[in-house]
């Protein structure tokens, strides 16, 4: 089970110009209060088993036993709450959460005992710039409605599917003001130079690319079959072999290629 980390707006410290990540769990945003959790939130994130709501849950004499402990020892009073309609639910202090965990599943046992009780200890969070968590948030907005038309379209069962989702994408990337670039391989910058084939000349020419600051976003890597190459900006990459790196690829042909003759020769 993936676990997928969302940005919160909410609790923004005064003047401190970040927002702390919020407690998500594959995509569920568990809400927290002073040292109090959700426990609905938490069945939702695990999957929403109706045989483990926390109602059933609290029931069971070893909850029962467990919360008599822990209230007579460092809890009071206040320790389950329990609020009805659309926002409300049962939270509960922070250890009971993570009592709940473990009977929920392995996994998110695993997630709370270290992110939960890291926020309800006061370990140090991460944090993201306000502006930054802004513009991912108009994002993912974009993102969550091109993927329901494209749901849409793909039920279609058309043969200009394909062309028709890329438009879309595409159209709704420029009106929002952002850019989507497309980075090339080493191996198709070769083959646009229309430079001959060469073992290990891409690789070669990657590695030039890689020296001279063209990879895209500083280390972006695309997938080929099995295995990941190196992307490159088409302009900085295109800039580049106009500017000499052209003339020493072809030096480079002419030095292996030679070495090859040299070789047979011998």
């Amino acid at each position: 089970m993936t676990q997928q980390i969302e940005i919160s707006k909410s609790n923004i410290p005064n003047g401190a110009g970040i927002i702390p990540t919020a407690l998500d769990y594959n995509g569920v945003q568990i809400r927290d209060k002073g040292e109090m959790l959700s426990l609905t939130d938490m069945w939702k994130a695990a999957g929403e088993d109706d045989s483990k709501r926390p109602s059933e849950w609290l029931r069971q004499d070893a909850t029962q036993a467990f919360i008599e402990v822990l209230s007579s020892s460092n809890m009071g009073e206040a320790h389950i709450r329990t609020r009805r309609g659309n926002r409300g639910g049962t939270m509960a202090h922070w250890q009971i959460g993570l009592a709940y965990a473990k009977y929920l599943s392995p996994e998110f046992h695993m997630w709370c005992n270290q992110v939960v009780r890291e926020r309800m200890e006061g370990k140090p969070q991460s944090v993201i710039p306000a502006e930054f968590a802004e513009e991912f948030a108009r994002l993912v907005g974009m993102v969550k409605m091109v993927a329901h038309k494209v749901t849409v379209i793909e039920h279609q069962d058309d043969d200009r599917s394909k062309e028709h989702i890329q438009a879309l994408v595409a159209a709704e990337v420029a009106k929002r003001g952002y850019t989507v670039r497309r980075g090339k391989t080493a191996g198709q910058v070769w083959h646009g130079a229309q430079l001959p084939k060469l073992k290990n000349g891409s690789l070669w020419l990657s590695n030039r690319l890689k020296e001279m600051g063209c990879q895209l976003n500083g280390n972006d890597r695309g997938e080929l079959g099995a295995n990941t190459s190196r992307l490159f900006d088409p302009d900085l990459a295109r800039a580049c072999m106009k500017n000499g790196l052209l003339h020493r690829t072809k030096t480079y042909i002419s030095e292996r290629t030679g070495q090859s003759k040299l070789k047979l020769v011998q």
